[in-house]
């Protein structure tokens, strides 16, 4: 993983850019004198792309309108219990937000932010859809 410095000489700031062979970003600000931690989980998918090509498919696939918005939601659901009860455990404010070009999962917490990282981590990226839940 390739790390980036980028620095603001004129606010006097600084923060990390982890560059993941995936092609994730991951960016880390640590500002002294807070005692809010926040993180946003973000990926480039959002409402105007319904039509898409896999990497295994030589046809394009069209899906229904509003289908970002819908695993948006659908991604807070887990097989055992609803992915705000976790993070009610640990003290944590979450939330997600769905734009024009993307879908972003969001936390702000004061404290267990390692945990309420795992959680977001753990939810987005193992999503558990089943045909009931989907219907």
């Amino acid at each position: 993983m390739n790390k980036e410095i980028v620095k603001s000489e004129r606010l006097g700031e600084s923060y990390s850019v982890f560059h993941h062979p995936s092609g994730l970003d991951v960016l880390v600000w640590k500002m002294e004198g807070f005692t809010t931690t926040e993180a946003i989980f973000a990926t480039k998918y959002g409402s105007i792309y319904n039509c898409f090509k896999t990497k295994d498919s030589k046809d394009f696939i069209t899906v229904p309108e509003g289908i970002a918005h819908f695993l948006e939601h659908k991604l807070f659901e887990n097989e055992d219990t609803d992915v705000f009860d976790l993070y009610a455990k640990t003290g944590a404010n979450a939330n997600a937000f769905t734009s024009f070009d993307e879908t972003a999962y969001t936390f702000s917490c004061s404290e267990n932010w390692e945990d309420s990282l795992e959680i977001l981590l753990d939810f987005v990226q193992k999503p558990y859809f089943t045909a009931q839940s989907v219907a």
